[in-house]
Formats: structure tokens, C-alpha cells, sequence
């Protein structure tokens, strides 16, 4: 079901990808994000991947046609990143977040995570490959072909992934920084860890992400191979009085760790666990 947000929003950036297209150097234009996906809501903005030959210039990038404000976020790239706002200028139009890079660089890109070396940024293209729609340009073909590579998961992948960041090292310091009376450094160890763990639930479905965005809709995150109840407990980690959102965090983080001795017997999960069982105790 594709929401009357997500459908506004393709409306109003259709012309924008239009110009993009017709740009000598563009292969394809691409649609991501919430509103590829059907799902936004009135907070999302736009994500619009441009793939090009060659280098834009920012002349090109500043000529956008149908915006209304345009904002050069880096000129170092691949990628370039670039703010459009439609309908009024910044910062009360629609946001529209372009991002260019080469083709070729998304091809060796590819061929990197494909061989199982995990890239946080990678990932998150590849995720944003298989999530796009409304493909344009002389080249479109070059995104149906790169979401046929990236639609099988490579197990090598899962478990470079799950070594890493299954790694979930210090779980004491939480109690270090609550008894300093610190809820901004508990809070910040309770994010760097739940991130970890829903990046290995991520990878053992199969799933490509690599940044804390990723998981934004809680209720959305469809893996099948999860703790139960899982949208549901990572809200208490974060409600609750610290003590008990750390019971509960401690908790999914072992219930992971039994799926992926399930699923991925070559990771040593026996060494992961000592890893995040260790403890530190306080000098009285």
C-alpha cells in the first residue's frame, strides 16, 4: 500500500528527475527512499540517486530546473551531495536529497560487498538499489542489473557482518555512567549497542544496513529470524529506568547471539558472548 504522502511526494519530484535524465552525462536517475518505497509519511523527504559518466560540475548541480532553493552539501565526492527544496525555498519547501556518484564507482562498489567485505556506506547503497523504483535515463538498465546482484544476501557477507559487529564490547560502562547520575552517556551506550545488534539481526536475514537510519521504523522491520516481541523491547530499552532497559537490552543481545548459533555455526559465538559478558568492577 503506498501512502497519499509517498505519492504527493513522487508527483512533485517527477520533473526533477526528468531534468536529471536529459543531463548529457547522466546514465540513470533513480527514486529511493521512503517514498520508492510507498511508506512515507508527512516527515519524510525525497531521496533521488543520480548515476553519472563522469563528474558533475556545479553548474549542473546548481541548475537544477523546478526547484525553488538548491544547496551544494559537499563539492568532494563521489558521492556529491545536494539539498533541493520544491515548492518554497529552504527551509519550508519540500526537501529533495540528491546524491551523485559515478556508475563506476557503484560497480566496484558492488563488487566489494559481493566478495564479503563489509562497507557501513555500501550497504546502505545497496539497500537503497534494491528499494528503488521509477528508474530513468539512457542506462536504466543499470539499476534492474545491480538490483539482480545485490538480491542474493552472500553468506560470506552475513558472516563478516556478524563477526564485526557482534562484537558488543564495555555492556558495563552503562552502569559506570548511570551511577555519574549521566543519562546522555547512558543513552549513547544503549544506541552504539542496540545498533550492533540489529545490524547482526540484519545480516542474518539477509538484510543490507549500515547506518542507524536503517531503523527508524521500528514497527517495519520485518526479520523473521529475531527475538520476539523485538519492536516492543527495544523501546523499553530506552523507557524504562536504566537498570531495567539494560536487563532488557542484555537479554536480546543473548537471544541473538542463540539465533545466530542456529544459523551461522561458523561464527564463534562462544567468543562473542565473552566478549560481552565481560565485566568491570568498580574499586571500593
Amino acid at each position: 500500500m503506498v501512502t497519499e504522502a509517498a505519492r504527493r511526494r513522487r508527483v512533485m519530484v517527477r520533473p526533477v528527475m526528468d531534468w536529471y535524465a536529459a543531463v548529457d552525462g547522466v546514465d540513470a536517475v533513480m527514486l529511493g527512499g521512503s517514498t520508492a518505497r510507498g511508506d512515507a509519511d508527512r516527515w519524510s523527504d525525497v531521496e533521488v540517486g543520480v548515476f553519472w559518466q563522469r563528474p558533475p560540475t556545479e553548474a549542473e548541480r546548481l541548475a537544477v530546473a523546478g526547484a525553488a532553493d538548491v544547496r551544494l552539501v559537499n563539492v568532494d565526492g563521489p558521492p556529491w551531495d545536494d539539498h533541493l527544496y520544491l515548492g518554497e525555498p529552504r527551509p519550508d519547501g519540500l526537501l529533495v536529497e540528491v546524491a551523485h556518484t559515478l556508475t563506476q564507482t557503484v560497480e566496484n562498489a558492488l563488487d566489494e560487498l559481493l566478495s564479503g567485505k563489509p562497507d557501513g556506506q555500501v550497504m546502505q547503497l545497496a539497500q537503497g538499489i534494491i528499494d528503488g523504483r521509477e528508474v530513468i535515463g539512457p542506462r536504466a538498465d543499470l539499476v534492474a542489473r545491480w538490483q539482480e546482484r545485490v538480491a542474493t544476501y552472500p553468506r560470506d557477507l552475513a558472516l563478516a557482518v556478524v563477526r564485526y559487529n557482534g562484537n558488543i564490547e564495555k555492556f558495563w560502562r552503562w552502569q559506570m555512567f548511570h551511577e555519574r547520575d549521566n543519562p546522555l552517556l547512558v543513552a549513547r551506550e544503549f544506541v552504539r549497542m542496540t545498533n550492533q545488534l540489529l545490524t547482526v539481526l540484519y545480516a542474518l536475514n539477509g538484510r543490507y544496513s549500515g547506518h542507524v537510519l536503517a531503523f527508524k521504523r521500528l514497527d517495519a522491520l520485518d526479520l523473521p529470524l529475531a527475538p520476539p516481541s523485538l519492536p516492543t523491547r527495544l523501546r523499553a530499552v530506552f523507557d524504562r529506568p536504566a537498570p531495567e532497559g539494560a536487563q532488557t537490552l542484555h537479554d536480546l543481545v543473548e537471544e541473538t547471539f542463540d539465533l545466530v548459533e542456529r544459523h551461522l555455526p561458523e561464527v564463534d559465538v562462544a567468543a562473542l558472548r565473552a566478549t560481552f559478558r565481560s565485566d568491570r568492577k568498580p574499586l571500593d
